[in-house]
């Protein structure tokens, strides 16, 4: 029980990191002034200008915790 309450909770985490991930907002024909910031997936989160970086780390680290917390949940049903 304890592993898939693990596995289940790493798994929710990982979606998470995948889902507010920073994703950059390109302006076209805007004649704004200064840096644009980025937005997660669906505007939930804005993140300020500079921060687009932490993309790729989001997303890898967050499909790692998906897979682990999968494995946790599949190993607590053969083992358990």
């Amino acid at each position: 029980m304890l592993r898939r309450v693990i596995g289940a909770a790493v798994t929710a985490v990982g979606v998470l990191a995948v889902v507010f991930a920073p994703l950059h907002l390109d302006v076209v024909g805007c004649d704004c002034p200064g840096p644009f910031g980025s937005h997660s997936f669906q505007e939930w989160i804005y993140w300020p200008p500079g921060w687009y970086w932490l993309h790729r780390p989001m997303q890898i680290i967050g499909v790692a915790l998906v897979v682990t917390g999968m494995v946790f949940m599949r190993r607590a049903r053969r083992f358990g």
